[in-house]
């Protein structure tokens, strides 16, 4: 039994690995590689990097709306809400196109420009509403409200998008079952909820640590107060974590993740400039985040020295505007510092 009542998450997260394959072979999600990075590698870390942001949307989100839309296609909806800072938001538009259902999202006036043209490239209908996750929320709410046929697909407080995110700890251990540490960028919650929960129940050894920006930790802070905490006017490059606590993930979360460790917004920015050059890899400051606590040192200093670990650095989301990139790579000699 979950820690959220009646809810067997462990089921659900089954039924979502078999739902996610049979999606697999038909080519509409896939099965992300899992590799050594040779650059990340060194001081007894062996650094191996799970590549969402090659995933089909450009993140990892479709795992959970994939399995969620079809949990709630079988319930009679044909009409799916969100509300997003971008890639859940994202992934729902390219799920309703390939189910052919319709699908509206509610995002911040500040979201990328890359990830509202994404959506309307799927054929969704996008409303930016508010300054923040917050106020974007509270309109997609409104919306819900006053029309019953619709259905909110909440981007973290879901327990079939918990289970179906959680689906990345199963080819994790598939691919590496000797893995001893995940580091998993740390937003809603709901992707560390579900991974961590599963390594809780399936190989308590492994340590799961969530990774959120300096300038949003409100998951560091709701864990010191024993409740979720909301921080308002959210300013990061890593804007995919510019969130809040969700209520159904912060209760695994609060029980089944290890620590969380912050990054500050010079090493986020490092971290997407180091994958980019090192190992071609794309990735938003919401996905690069999850190598801070290895390049900034903070990841050794919590390990055991003279043991040598197998750290999965899960790089959940590719969706950075050109010009940001650009910039950071005019800023080389910033970041090549070691």
């Amino acid at each position: 039994m979950s820690v959220a009542g009646s809810i067997d998450l462990m089921f659900l997260i089954q039924e979502a690995w078999d739902f996610i394959r049979r999606t697999e072979s038909l080519g509409y999600v896939i099965r992300t590689p899992l590799y050594r990075s040779e650059f990340l590698s060194s001081n007894g870390l062996n650094v191996y990097l799970k590549l969402e942001n090659l995933q089909r949307s450009g993140s990892f989100k479709v795992r959970g709306v994939f399995f969620a839309i079809h949990r709630y296609m079988r319930e009679g909806y044909e009409h799916f809400l969100t509300v997003s800072t971008g890639n859940h938001a994202v992934a729902l538009a390219y799920v309703a196109n390939v189910l052919r259902v319709k699908a509206t999202v509610v995002v911040p006036e500040t979201t990328p420009k890359s990830k509202v043209e994404d959506m309307e490239r799927y054929g969704a209908e996008v409303i930016k509403y508010g300054r923040s996750y917050v106020e974007a929320e509270k309109r997609a709410l409104e919306i819900v409200s006053g029309n019953p046929r619709i259905k909110l697909v909440h981007t973290f407080n879901d327990h079939y998008i918990i289970a179906g995110h959680a689906t990345i700890g199963l080819e994790i251990l598939e691919d590496l079952p000797s893995v001893d540490a995940i580091l998993i960028p740390l937003g809603g919650g709901a992707l560390p909820a579900g991974v961590s929960y599963l390594m809780r129940h399936v190989k308590p050894g492994v340590k799961v640590y969530g990774v959120q920006p300096e300038s949003a930790p409100f998951y560091v802070l709701s864990l010191k107060e024993g409740k979720p905490v909301v921080l308002s006017d959210i300013k990061t490059i890593a804007d995919g974590l510019a969130s809040r606590p969700g209520e159904i993930p912060f209760e695994y979360i609060r029980r089944y993740l290890n620590d969380v460790f912050l990054v500050n917004e010079e090493d986020i920015m490092r971290a997407i400039y180091l994958l980019l050059k090192y190992e071609h890899v794309v990735a938003e400051g919401a996905g690069a985040i999850a190598i801070g606590p290895v390049i900034n040192g903070d990841l050794l200093k919590r390990l055991e020295r003279g043991v040598i670990y197998n750290v999965v650095a899960v790089i959940t989301g590719s969706h950075i505007d050109v010009e940001k990139l650009k910039e950071i790579l005019e800023n080389e000699r910033v970041y090549e510092r070691h």
